[in-house]
């Protein structure tokens, strides 16, 4: 099966979906500074207890808490190198974890014996340092690595207990005391543990769905522009783009379909293209559809030109066959334009107009408006003198703009692109969503395709992004029009500008 935007929410080997586990995960190599510190304040105090007592056993301790504590920073070390790698796999999460586990409960352990050999020999000015720095640790991890309660619950028990049992041991009043306090914070602790992972890893959880919402194609399931956007800015920042492909695929004559046979049938047809491309690639290749009837496909391994024109000959060949689409035989043909990246490169919109130049102009001749039926579009017609009047009371519009009845931008607009900057290419399909504010645009999309969904009209506030690099606010308003038979032909939306409006609400 092919990723079509992120690795699926499947729980797999883990009591979460793979995602949350590996931001998670990920939490962990924020830990480095408190294990410096860590390690500085175990070092000093240890080497005092030791010239202090004289003793071999605490030496020995001091100097394995030493090494592993080192050993600990290293592991850190690694797992941060990959981390800003990029997006980190279910499997590199899991080797990380182990291996972070077992230094972590390691040092836990050593210095767990190592507070109670000090706690119980006579270094009664040494009594108070050791158990702060136990008090300490315990108070950091519980704070560091809370997300991970397996890893927090066993370093806890194997430093907090040896210490308060040798306090315990001592039979006497201070001591006892100590003991029960560090006791008591080690309860309190641990009552809080489940209940933080388990909020923390549920609004994880959902994020990363409405995250992958955000950036599949409801209509086939495969991702968007903006999962294209985002897969291609991984690869960027990781200075991996070398090496990949994009494959710009178009189906030959589909309005034909559309407008024969019906909409219902070309959406059927769509999915079946879709599942055919997810069967083409390998497990970590991106298939996003642009809009209409173009999908990319990201191939993440192009070592070679030959590569690419193989890869490229398997989509032709799986595509260009004959459909069975309710009791219908469909033929249909396909063409793919191809750009393998061998450097760096400048941005999407230049990959893409690279892989695209062999079915240009058949965009081209696309940017135009799509013939409805003689009957959608003389309802359409009589909606529109309704709703431009509507919409245009609400203030003076910014912009004007149509979206296809299943929402997504195919009619160009270029008073939108004018105002953005944004290619025809980077407009179409969901790719306008890039021009949104990251902060505002999850909750656009998701807004948006319930009013699609519902056939219900669009309101929305968000920033969006001028062609100058500087966001305004913006207040969005869309209305779907009808056919006779009650399905939405297109949507009619304005874009009013209220930048002013809402910084004069602001207090002084």
């Amino acid at each position: 099966m092919v990723a079509d935007v992120k690795p699926p929410a499947q729980a797999s080997s883990h009591d979460v979906p793979s995602g949350t586990y590996i931001e998670l995960v990920m939490s962990l190599c924020d830990t480095r500074m408190p294990a410096v510190i860590m390690t500085v304040m175990f070092v000093a105090i240890g080497l005092c207890t030791i010239r202090a007592a004289h003793d071999g056993l605490l030496t020995g301790l001091v100097v394995l808490g030493t090494l592993a504590s080192a050993i600990r920073l290293i592991v850190l070390q690694r797992g941060r190198q990959l981390c800003a790698g990029g997006a980190l796999s279910l499997e590199d999460a899991t080797r990380f974890e182990k291996r972070f586990a077992l230094t972590y409960c390691t040092f836990a352990a050593i210095f767990g014996a190592y507070a109670a050999r000090a706690l119980s020999m006579p270094l009664t000015e040494w009594q108070m340092p050791v158990s702060i720095a136990v008090v300490g640790y315990a108070a950091g991890a519980a704070s560091t690595i809370a997300l991970r309660p397996r890893i927090l619950l066993t370093s806890l028990m194997v430093s907090v207990l040896p210490p308060a049992g040798a306090l315990l041991l001592r039979n006497e009043m201070s001591t006892a005391v100590s003991a029960a306090a560090m006791l008591a914070l080690l309860a309190g602790g641990l009552r809080s543990i489940d209940k933080r992972y388990v909020a923390q890893s549920t609004t994880t959880t959902r994020r990363h769905d409405f995250e992958r919402q955000a950036e599949t194609d409801h209509l086939t399931g495969v991702g968007n522009r903006l999962a294209l956007s985002n897969a291609l800015n991984d690869r960027i920042h990781a200075d991996r783009i070398a090496g990949t492909a994009l494959h710009y695929v178009d189906l030959d004559d589909f309005k034909a379909i559309n407008d024969q046979l019906g909409h219902q049938i070309g959406d059927r047809l769509l999915r079946m293209v879709a599942e055919k491309l997810r069967q083409c690639g390998r497990p970590d290749d991106v298939i996003v559809r642009l809009g209409g009837d173009e999908f990319v496909v990201f191939q993440h391994e192009a070592v070679t030109e030959k590569d690419v024109e193989l890869y490229a000959a398997r989509i032709s060949a799986t595509l260009n066959t004959s459909y069975h689409v309710d009791g219908l035989t469909v033929t249909i043909g396909a063409s793919v334009g191809s750009r393998r990246c061998a450097g760096a490169i400048g941005s999407m919109d230049a990959l893409l107009a690279s892989a695209d130049t062999a079915l240009r102009q058949q965009k081209i001749e696309r940017k135009g408006r799509k013939a409805l039926p003689a009957s959608a579009t003389d309802t359409a017609s009589r909606d529109a003198e309704g709703a431009r009047p509507q919409l245009l009371l609400l203030g003076i519009a910014k912009m004007t703009w149509e979206a296809a009845p299943d929402g997504m931008g195919e009619v160009d607009s270029p008073i939108w692109r004018a105002y953005t900057g944004q290619s025809y290419d980077d407009w179409k399909g969901f790719g306008w969503l890039t021009a949104i504010h990251p902060d505002d645009r999850l909750l656009t999309m998701g807004r948006w395709r319930t009013a699609v969904r519902d056939k219900t009209p669009f309101h929305m506030e968000y920033r969006l992004k001028g062609s100058d690099g500087r966001y305004r606010w913006m207040s969005v308003h869309a209305l779907p029009l009808h056919n006779e038979d009650g399905s939405v032909a297109k949507w009619l939306g304005v874009t009013i500008d209220i930048d002013e409006a809402r910084h004069a609400e602001q207090p002084l």
